[in-house]
């Protein structure tokens, strides 16, 4: 039996796998297509992420400025009989007493206060009494000098129920306190045994925009000689208006809002308003800072986002 004979000149054609350049470029286009809309959704996210913390990091400078300012407002007057001796030019020329809040209004930048009143909260803090009539010299004779600083720089009101002195320690020991610093002169009055003798709160809180234009800060000044402490940062505008009962009849008519009173003894309520800006400005975004209480607003936009808190505070201790 013959077998077939194979034709040795037949080639066998192989297979080949793999892609043709059609469906490489395409899976490329599509591979490019997904990553821009990944990376545009990373980009969306993490500007999302940037402008949400820099926002909560806004509140939180107005929730902080708020809440120690609006303490020592309501505060204002508490422990004072009646305007306290000043020595002139602590606040301004020709101002020699101050009896709870002094308002200095500005239209064309924020405003500044002045607020005083007698610190004397816990058994840290404890006021005490004179042993001996004083006040005139350079030191007093008191029951006990528990929780005054030994080297002084303490502020102190001197009181007999009726009027009042502001002093500056310059030191404390025993049954003495030492007067120095510019609170200390000019005290005509001298004060008999058993007067309080009580620390005292005097801030003045204002805006730094000068020391770094970038970063405005609210600030205060313990008004001790001590250089101003920074509250807030990126407290743009502080603006106060207040609410000034004139006919004393306890309650506040629209005419009795105003940013300088006359009669500050007669201030019930103080309307504090703020403006706070992002820390950076942020490309593409356009705001101008919007007018506040009697200041206009700005002239360009700068790129900042900005809040304003507005709120009105009872004041417990002002006077008549």
């Amino acid at each position: 039996m013959m077998r077939p004979q194979r034709n040795g000149n037949r080639n066998p054609r192989h297979s080949e796998a793999g892609f043709s350049l059609i469906e490489v470029m395409s899976a490329l286009v599509i591979l490019a297509i997904a990553m821009t809309a990944v990376f545009a959704t990373f980009i969306s996210q993490q500007k999302s992420f940037t402008v949400q913390n820099r926002v909560a990091e806004m509140q939180q400078n107005l929730r902080q400025a708020v809440e120690y300012m609006s303490r020592d407002i309501r505060l204002a007057g508490y422990g004072i009989p009646d305007n306290v001796v000043i020595p002139n030019n602590i606040i301004a020329a020709g101002v020699t007493s101050v009896r709870s809040i002094y308002a200095k209004d500005n239209t064309t930048g924020p405003d500044q206060v002045y607020i005083l009143y007698s610190f004397d909260m816990d058994a840290n803090q404890p006021s005490t009494t004179l042993t001996a009539a004083g006040g005139t010299g350079g030191s007093v004779t008191v029951d006990n000098t528990t929780g005054f600083l030994p080297g002084g720089g303490e502020l102190l009101l001197i009181t007999d129920g009726t009027t009042a002195d502001l002093y500056q320690t310059s030191a404390a020991g025993g049954t003495n306190l030492t007067f120095g610093g510019g609170y200390s002169s000019g005290h005509a009055k001298s004060y008999p045994a058993g007067s309080t003798v009580a620390k005292a709160r005097f801030d003045r809180y204002f805006i730094d925009n000068t020391t770094d234009p970038a970063h405005p800060t609210l600030m205060v000044d313990r008004m001790g000689g001590s250089a101003p402490q920074p509250l807030a940062d990126d407290i743009e505008d502080m603006q106060l208006t207040y609410a000034v009962d004139l006919n004393g009849n306890d309650f506040i008519d629209f005419g009795e809002w105003t940013p300088t009173p006359a009669d500050l003894s007669r201030i019930r309520q103080v309307r504090l308003q703020f403006i706070a800006r992002t820390r950076l400005p942020e490309a593409g975004w356009s705001e101008t800072r919007p007018a506040l209480g009697n200041r206009a607003a700005g002239t360009a936009a700068d790129g900042y986002r900005r809040r304003i808190y507005d709120i009105v505070i009872d004041v417990r201790n002002s006077g008549v």
